[in-house]
């Protein structure tokens, strides 16, 4: 090739390259992995409910829906479930969020309805004013409004 140029850099770059795929393949700094935990896998009582949204709730249960169950449950740290039927058949319980009244606020994603389930299990139920609106998603905001 008549008039090539050829870098004095190339061998440099190639140099860099073989260092840094050796010490990727030697391992760089590691970091101890975390201690291991306890996992306890439980069964929901009612089969093929489809469990949903969980939260921790204000009495240190954990509480859960039931999409296809059309239920509210909640979960001791020991595994004992508890179930409440929602009122409305086939609601379609999706996500779920405690208030700040110390409540559990629930969607009731089939039912277009935003749903409300006291610690003892009392229920309380909310159409949703814009039809077919299939609510999905619930959180508490920092003002205390759902």
């Amino acid at each position: 090739m008549i008039g090539a140029r050829i870098s004095t850099r190339t061998p440099l770059y190639a140099l860099v390259a073989a260092i840094a795929l050796v010490l990727a393949w030697l391992g760089g700094p590691t970091t101890a992995a975390p201690p291991p935990g306890i996992t306890t896998e439980f069964t929901v009582p009612t089969a093929s409910s489809t469990p949903r949204g969980i939260v921790a709730g204000p009495d240190g249960n954990l509480w859960f829906s039931e999409f296809v169950g059309g239920k509210i449950g909640k979960v001791t740290t020991a595994g004992v479930f508890t179930e409440f039927t929602i009122p409305t058949a086939n609601a379609g319980p999706f996500s779920i969020a405690v208030g700040s009244d110390g409540n559990l606020w629930f969607t009731e994603l089939a039912a277009n309805k935003i749903g409300r389930v006291t610690t003892s299990g009392s229920f309380a139920e909310y159409t949703v004013p814009t039809a077919y609106s299939n609510p999905f998603g619930i959180a508490a905001g920092p003002d205390g409004n759902l």
